[in-house]
């Protein structure tokens, strides 16, 4: 083997971040959406768990957020 073939470069390890952001935010708005559709066919109470996963969709989003701004600046 070259020693060209046995220096790979090293990719980055870190996930595409727009894209994790972008399907965390479009899975809150949608169970958002789907929540107050069955709130007002069957309920808030039945509908509560669907609002509690959009919120922690949420904070999760904004967790990973701040955890990608710490990284880059301490860079």
């Amino acid at each position: 083997m070259s020693p060209k073939n046995s220096k790979r470069k090293l990719k980055n390890t870190k996930p595409n971040q727009p894209k994790t952001n972008f399907i965390i935010i479009g899975l809150a708005f949608a169970l958002f959406i789907i929540g107050i559709h069955q709130s007002m066919t069957v309920g808030f109470e039945y509908s509560y768990w669907i609002f509690m996963l959009s919120i922690s969709l949420l904070l999760l989003h904004r967790y990973l957020r701040q955890k990608n701004k710490t990284e880059d600046s301490s860079k």
